[in-house]
């Protein structure tokens, strides 16, 4: 069975970021215009990033509430003021709809919100801050074996509208990648794990963190809108995004986003081939029960 690697990150430099110096003049100008066009957004972002429950990550990254003058912010092609306004939603959603202890866990240094030992190997889905200098979604799930991470999924809450989506909020996909040199790890757990692949892993989980927030659409990125894409590697790009939320069942809106409820919904097993049938259901079944447990964890340690 062929597993989906997605493209594997080292860094989050895209092709125009990495040729420009952090000091060249057209980016500390487009910096100011972004900060200056949005000064009420940036006070709002400063007051909510002020609250007590989030002064550790402020303190570890100072940069946190600048996060949106970044060009590729969550994904490429939003304006500055789209981006403002998803990164002050996010944190004005997730304030209050964690306690304000479990919050403090996820931001640093992460919760295990699913673990399971299998083949004599330890599997960890962890929810937590994205790392400093990612801007691809606030929040990440990391999938790691035996301590070593190697897949993420990140994901912000933004507005629906920004999303082309006729809904208040919506959970935001924005990274779906892999680790660069744990090929070997990924395939153990994928054929540990009853043949689930790591990112449909972290999609069950993530459906489980959507459950115990009770935010039900999901939209996520396509390839040549993640920050990340460089055309080098669009079919790596294609494979884990634009095909990916396609097996979910998820369409893409006129806003270049893939849009689905959740928990997504599976394909009627009649259109299931004979002979992978029982296959099918296993995996089914236990993706169920990961999204199930993260839902029940976070609900009860509520």
């Amino acid at each position: 069975m062929s597993v989906l690697a997605g493209p594997l990150s080292e860094s989050p430099k895209t092709e125009s970021t990495a040729k420009r110096s952090p000091f060249h003049p057209a980016r500390w100008a487009h910096f100011a215009w972004g900060l200056c066009s949005n000064l009420l957004t940036q006070f709002q972002i400063l007051r909510a990033l002020t609250q007590p429950v989030f002064l550790g990550s402020l303190r570890a990254n100072p940069a946190l509430p600048f996060r949106y003058l970044n060009r590729n912010y969550l994904v490429r092609h939003l304006s500055v003021a789209q981006r403002a306004r998803c990164l002050l939603y996010h944190y004005q959603r997730i304030h209050p709809l964690l306690p304000g202890h479990i919050l403090r866990q996820v931001l640093a240094p992460g919760l295990t919100v699913y673990e399971t030992c299998r083949d004599a190997s330890r599997f960890r889905v962890t929810l937590g801050l994205s790392r400093e200098g990612y801007w691809e979604g606030e929040l990440s799930l990391h999938l790691a074996v035996d301590g070593v991470t190697i897949y993420t999924l990140s994901f912000s809450i933004i507005p629906g509208s920004i999303a082309g989506v006729l809904a208040d909020e919506v959970l935001f996909v924005t990274r779906i990648q892999g680790e660069k040199g744990t090929e070997k790890e990924v395939r153990l757990a994928t054929k540990s794990l009853l043949d689930v692949a790591p990112p449909a892993l972290l999609v069950a989980a993530f459906q489980g963190v959507a459950v115990a927030i009770d935010i039900p659409i999901m939209a996520g990125t396509s390839a040549i809108l993640q920050s990340s894409y460089l055309p080098e590697f669009s079919s790596s790009f294609q494979e884990a995004y634009d095909d990916f939320f396609a097996t979910l069942g998820a369409t893409k809106n006129s806003a270049g986003f893939f849009c689905s409820p959740l928990p997504v919904e599976e394909k009627p097993m009649a259109v299931i081939p004979k002979g992978h049938k029982i296959r099918s259901r296993k995996k089914r079944e236990f993706k169920r029960q990961v999204a199930n447990s993260v839902a029940q964890f976070l609900l009860n340690i509520g």
